[in-house]
């Protein structure tokens, strides 16, 4: 990141315990084009390349931003890492986890961290990560998470703003 003039913020994260066995919940975050089912902001999702370390998609949200999806990290039956965007401009690193759990249940986690332009100074750092990375992404987090336990357990896509609406992303 520092080779082209980022760092890392403060993280964000939501973690939510699913009904189902990991491979499950593996199996399903791994199919092209899940977050149409899912994702409750989710427009659009366009598969570029699929799957693996290398792959490539697009999510376009109700609110009519959109975003390049990288995938930098596969890990078989554990989860993935993407950037948002293309370097040098991406704007943050998502990270997908699944973790068994006693009696045929999962957690999953989605952790975002923002990248930050080094040079900037510490207050427009700051202002940054509070306009994009605050409370407006911790629901976003949550109802994604919610979105993806819903799909599982129920086999019916999630609806647009399911669970709340979402100021940057309805």
């Amino acid at each position: 990141l520092a080779a082209v003039g980022l760092e890392t913020g403060s993280s964000l994260s939501s973690t939510i315990e699913i009904d189902a066995p990991s491979e499950i919940v593996w199996q399903r975050i791994t199919e092209p084009g899940h977050l149409k089912h899912c994702h409750p902001f989710c427009a659009r999702n366009v598969i570029e390349r699929w799957p693996g370390k290398g792959a490539r998609d697009r999510i376009k949200y109700h609110s009519g931003r959109e975003y390049v999806r990288n995938f930098v990290s596969w890990l078989e039956d554990v989860g993935y890492d993407i950037e948002l965007g293309d370097r040098p401009d991406a704007t943050a690193r998502v990270q997908w986890r699944i973790t068994a759990a006693p009696k045929s249940t999962s957690q999953l986690s989605i952790e975002v961290f923002p990248y930050l332009q080094s040079v900037l100074p510490k207050a427009k750092k700051i202002k940054y990560q509070s306009r994009f990375f605050s409370h407006d992404l911790e629901h976003y987090l949550e109802c994604v998470t919610k979105g993806v336990a819903f799909w599982i357990l129920t086999g019916k896509d999630v609806e647009k703003d399911q669970f709340g609406a979402n100021s940057l992303y309805s």
